[in-house]
């Protein structure tokens, strides 16, 4: 699996805030004056593809072009990339929480990882306790054997989705009432 990079993000994030089903810049702009949220994301996706001039003079004579025209002064594409990793105080805090969504996108899968890495610790505590084994847990789920196993015994966080570790959690917690 690729990495998300911060284009992409935009790309996709601008297109599910815009009404208009095409990713130009002319007509993303005239929806961006009258559309509070996909302005920020906007600006961020025209510089970082290299279009912030287009987009400028898309919005001159518009409400956008004084806070665009000052950013652009402030920042060229790297001094706003980098404003953006350290959340400095120079940008405002729309364009901020833009970049800290792209982060909270981008390291889900850290976060989902380390989340089935704890269920599957006290999923072998339970198993221990209740003396239940990975086949019976398996079957009795309708899961593949292979994957499970290879979470529970070598920790290996991929070979499940959070959602699996989950509903095995689920079930070894009920176990009790099930034998």
């Amino acid at each position: 699996m690729r990495e998300l990079t911060f284009k992409g993000f935009l790309s996709e994030y601008v297109m599910s805030l815009a009404q208009a089903e095409r990713s130009s810049i002319r007509a993303l702009a005239r929806e961006a004056v009258g559309n509070v949220r996909l302005r920020a994301p906007l600006y961020l996706y025209a510089a970082v593809t290299g279009r912030g001039d287009v987009l400028l003079r898309e919005v001159r004579g518009t409400s956008l072009f004084d806070e665009y025209a000052e950013l652009s002064r402030k920042f060229d594409t790297d001094g706003l990339l980098a404003a953006l990793k350290e959340q400095s105080a120079e940008l405002p805090e729309e364009y901020l929480k833009v970049w800290r969504s792209y982060e909270s996108v981008r390291d889900a899968h850290l976060r989902d990882d380390r989340m089935k890495a704890l269920i599957c610790q006290k999923v072998l505590r339970l198993q221990e306790e209740k003396s239940v084994s990975t086949y019976r847990v398996c079957k009795d789920l309708r899961l593949d054997n292979a994957n499970v196993n290879a979470w529970l015994k070598n920790n290996a966080c991929g070979k499940v989705s959070l959602a699996t570790a989950k509903s095995v959690l689920r079930y070894m917690e009920s176990a009790d009432s099930l034998f």
